[in-house]
């Protein structure tokens, strides 16, 4: 008998970050702060060391995690076209003259909402295992009450 099917293992990692949705009004407008959880699943077949595509969980919790602190763990996020990015991006010079940015910013293609923040880590781990998944799930937990779930596949 012949058995098809896919696995699904699951890394989690916490991150804070502060961000303002610059193209949604209301409180949000205002620069503000979570304390992030963020689940990622990956899914494949099992190889032949019997682990999803022969992944290693210390390996990928070691990847999935340096990129979360690297990229969103104490930032501030801002849709590079709000205006204070522009003005927060070249906040004056050096003695130099070189132009320096604020420190933990991180500039984002559209407004760093949640639901983008699970699409950006979903896409980033869809290119950081390509030999080894088919799909991936991200789920970014915003609150006790409010999470967003993005789910690509190849």
């Amino acid at each position: 008998m012949t058995i098809v099917g896919e696995t699904t293992i699951s890394v989690r990692h916490n991150f804070e970050t502060a961000h303002r949705l610059y193209q949604t009004p209301g409180k949000c407008e205002n620069i503000h702060g979570h304390s992030f959880w963020c689940d990622l699943e990956l899914v494949g077949n099992v190889g032949a060391t019997g682990m999803l595509a022969d992944l290693d969980f210390g390996d990928v919790k070691k990847k999935f995690r340096s990129f979360l602190d690297e990229n969103f763990d104490h930032r501030t996020l801002l849709n590079k076209i709000d205006p204070w990015a522009g003005q927060l991006l070249f906040a004056g010079a050096n003695a130099d003259g070189q132009a320096h940015f604020l420190p933990g910013l991180f500039p984002t293609e559209g407004d760093p909402t949640t639901e983008n923040i699970a699409y950006w880590i979903a896409t980033w781990a869809l290119q950081a295992f390509p030999w080894a998944v088919e799909h991936v799930v991200v789920k970014v937990q915003e609150t006790a009450v409010n999470a967003a779930t993005c789910s690509l596949s190849r």
